[in-house]
């Protein structure tokens, strides 16, 4: 197995997918059986991926947005993801030009934006946009696509990486659940946002646990 991160510089440039031309060379030169790429950036482009390459699969995690907006705001900064939904309303979505996504779901965001908007509030909103992405794409009617929760691998890595590799054809090895710990779920307290954001996730959340088969978790 061949793995691309998304700050590998052979498949990545500024964290997105380089040019499909040359995704598609390194997979030609490869001789690993399989090739994982982790195109987070890049997931409004779904649907234009594994419709240039069929037989390629999707992992498509998510993981609760308190936990998300806590993480990214300690890595990233607290401008990182305020700044990305700022420049989404201002410049009409361009960062999405290569594959615009559904108007809908840009509408979304325009309807829950404001310019006061705190960090948190768009760290958010933004968990809410690339979330939204799943349903807005169709993406629950591809059997090519396996949606998975975060908080189900932390828990129980062993059997949920063995779901994982039959859905990817291979076989399971004990090696790939090792150094999992689910202690980083809900460890710190949940941030303040809007309530009007807050009662969206909250109900996108529901919805994606239901489609992965875990109720009205």
């Amino acid at each position: 197995m061949e793995l691309y991160n998304e700050d590998h510089p052979v498949a990545f440039q500024n964290w997105r997918l380089r040019e499909l031309s040359v995704i598609e060379a390194l997979l030609e030169r490869t001789n690993a059986p399989i090739v994982l790429l982790k195109p987070i950036l890049d997931t409004h482009r779904t649907q234009v991926l594994i419709s240039r390459f069929p037989d390629a699969k999707v992992i498509f995690a998510f993981r609760h947005f308190d936990d998300v907006i806590n993480s990214s705001l300690k890595r990233f900064g607290t401008s990182n993801r305020i700044n990305h939904v700022n420049g989404w309303v201002r410049d009409d979505f361009m960062e999405f030009s290569s594959a615009p996504p559904p108007e809908k779901t840009k509408e979304l965001v325009r309807s829950k934006w404001t310019p006061s908007l705190t960090p948190q509030s768009g760290a958010a909103l933004y968990w809410l946009f690339q979330n939204q992405l799943f349903f807005d794409l169709e993406l629950y009617r591809d059997e090519r696509v396996k949606l998975i929760r975060y908080e189900s691998v932390v828990a129980d890595p062993v059997n949920e990486f063995k779901t994982l590799c039959y859905f990817l054809g291979l076989d399971f090895e004990q090696r790939f659940a090792e150094g999992i710990f689910s202690h980083s779920v809900g460890r710190d307290k949940p941030p303040e946002i809007d309530p009007r954001i807050r009662t969206d996730c909250e109900a996108l959340w529901l919805r994606l646990c239901r489609h992965a088969g875990l109720g009205n978790e």
